[in-house]
């Protein structure tokens, strides 16, 4: 009997997307759904998501899945593992649409594999390196890359272990931080899980400077990076030991600190070497107004889908607190700290 996938294709469909679909789906059984009057909650399934974008940026039907989903509650796809097809008509929008779409399923008890998107912008360019290195037309690459996603969905099994390794890293101050106040109302609440934090500090992480490919590479194979430092005798071991990686992030005008987003930069060169498909990603963010969504979107582009780290469902917890200690007020906190606490144990712990 084949396996059965649920594939939910809202709207419109371009002639490449219906290709990469029948191709994909090919050797599996697949409920097909189409319109959001269709679509019901699926629990512990398999989910393909092929979603058409135009020149606007906007798929209207895919607006009112989410819109279904989001009232519906945290448990619209519970335990359930989603991959995307995002297939755009310009050089815009398919990777900010695929970022808002997994963040709304990933608060819906989605979670997704490591690389969990195959993305075709209208001239196809973002696949030109891919199908230089597959000998192919960035035409047949993107098939492939379809067929290939597919298969690592339904042959995945998310990893889990006795005595799983945290690795959190935090660049703020103890003394003023409500993100690092809300971490410390977690971390005791994570018990048969090992805890190593690094502090980002300032001067301590440069940014990456873009070395050529082979420089990278060079370094990279061992485990090293062309500026040494911190990232390599603390952060890169940590990595590359972890289970899974828990960012702490403040809201800085509507973005993760320099010094964090400098670190996930440098984790380039250790990437050459080796992808990070088994290990989780996690993150606590607040920001002092709004635009905790953003940090998240930021965090899936490139730890998730960039970078391979798997993403549980209810990854991200965000609050929204100002002056320092605000966040422990806030209503009901206490009750959403020992859920991330718990989520983080059944991800991780066998």
């Amino acid at each position: 009997m084949k396996s059965r996938i649920n594939f939910i294709c809202p709207g419109s469909i371009s002639p490449l997307q219906r290709e990469m679909n029948v191709l994909a789906l090919s050797d599996y059984d697949y409920l097909e759904i189409n319109v959001t009057d269709n679509l019901q909650p699926i629990k512990n399934g398999k989910i393909l998501l092929s979603i058409y974008v135009d020149s606007t940026g906007i798929n209207i039907e895919m607006m009112r899945m989410l819109k279904k989903i989001s009232r519906f509650g945290h448990n619209f796809f519970e335990d359930s593992s989603v991959v995307l097809f995002v297939v755009g008509d310009s050089e815009l929008y398919t990777k900010s649409m695929a970022r808002k779409v997994i963040l709304y399923l990933t608060q819906a008890g989605a979670s997704f594999i490591g690389r969990p998107l195959v993305e075709t912008t209208g001239s196809m360019k973002n696949l030109a390196h891919v199908a230089l290195s597959k000998n192919l037309m960035v035409r047949d690459a993107a098939l492939e890359l379809a067929k290939e996603l597919i298969n690592r969905l339904m042959q995945d099994s998310p990893p889990k272990k006795e005595n799983p390794e945290l690795l959190v890293l935090y660049s703020s101050n103890w003394d003023t931080s409500n993100t690092l106040m809300l971490w410390s109302k977690v971390k005791p609440l994570l018990s048969g899980v090992k805890i190593k934090e690094i502090h980002i500090e300032n001067g301590s992480v440069r940014d990456c400077i873009g070395c050529p490919y082979k420089t990278c590479k060079h370094y990279g194979q061992q485990e090293r990076c062309y500026y040494g430092g911190i990232m390599v005798t603390e952060v890169y071991p940590a990595v590359l030991s972890c289970d899974a990686l828990l960012l702490l992030c403040p809201n800085y005008n509507d973005s993760i600190s320099a010094n964090l987003s400098a670190v996930i930069n440098r984790l380039t060169a250790l990437f050459r070497k080796t992808q990070f498909y088994d290990k989780y990603l996690f993150s606590i963010i607040v920001s002092g107004h709004s635009g905790s969504d953003l940090l998240a979107e930021q965090l899936i582009s490139a730890l998730n889908i960039n970078k391979t780290f798997r993403l549980p469902a209810n990854f991200a917890m965000m609050e929204t607190a100002n002056d320092p200690g605000d966040v422990l007020k806030l209503d009901a906190i206490d009750l959403r700290i020992n859920q991330f606490a718990e989520n983080i144990k059944k991800t991780l712990i066998k």
